[in-house]
């Protein structure tokens, strides 16, 4: 065992590498392995640092939100936290772009796992704090009433990017040929949600309809404004036609 490992067991005033493990809430391998001087010391810190990321508020970082407020999850385990993005399965361009956008903003490449029974990809990550990170609460969103962070509300280009997320994870377009009306809808179960993109939607000027499951745009002209401006990444069914 290294000199400075022992000085790290009378610093923590524990007798064994596993109570060190405990405390530094690091694995138990990584130390035996830097003990024995299979890895350096100086990794200890870096990995230390790498699993607590409090990024900058951005667009990017408002995005990934809109995203998370949409088809993302939290749970918390005993030391660390884990971020789940679900993500169609036919769509892998757009799947390849949510997890540029979580190796971005936490520094930390995530898994993209496939459902064994579903046309589905779930975008991984385990770190501590991600709730604090991405400053939403953890476990069920509904319970928590989730809802759009202030801090995006207040710039219309934090409030445009959240909303491509939103849209991208839990929106839809819609055509009816026999009324001739196009519309984009956002649905959700959460009442807070709800209103809360409701807001985001009038504050960037446009007329938005709201019910007990969906806000909604349906005036032509504000369909189609709001396709041009939200530039999305993800495929929408007869987006084309809209653009006729």
């Amino acid at each position: 065992m290294i000199p400075k490992v022992k000085k790290l067991l009378r610093r923590y005033d524990v007798t064994t590498l596993g109570e060190l493990s405990r405390d530094l809430k690091i694995s138990l391998s990584v130390i035996k392995n830097i003990s024995s001087e299979r890895t350096s010391f100086s990794s200890l810190f870096k990995r230390r640092a790498q699993h607590r990321i409090l990024p900058k508020r951005s667009e990017n970082l408002a995005e990934l939100i809109g995203i998370m407020l949409g088809d993302g999850n939290i749970f918390a385990f005993e030391r660390c936290q884990r971020l789940t993005i679900s993500c169609n399965g036919s769509y892998k361009t757009y799947t390849k772009h949510i997890k540029d956008l979580v190796r971005d903003i936490f520094k930390k490449e995530p898994s993209i796992l496939k459902r064994s029974k579903a046309n589905c990809h779930d975008v991984c990550l385990y770190m501590q704090d991600i709730g604090k990170a991405l400053e939403l609460p953890v476990g069920n969103k509904i319970k928590n009433k989730v809802k759009i962070p202030l801090w995006i509300l207040s710039r219309k280009r934090y409030i445009r990017r959240c909303l491509r997320g939103l849209f991208e994870t839990d929106g839809c377009y819609g055509l009816s040929k026999k009324y001739h009306v196009e519309y984009m809808e956002f649905c959700s179960r959460s009442e807070s949600l709800r209103q809360s993109v409701y807001k985001a939607l009038i504050s960037l000027g446009y007329s938005p309809q709201i019910s007990n499951k969906y806000v909604r745009l349906a005036k032509k002209d504000q369909v189609r404004r709001f396709i041009a401006e939200m530039d999305f990444k993800r495929p929408f069914p007869s987006l084309k036609i809209s653009k006729a």
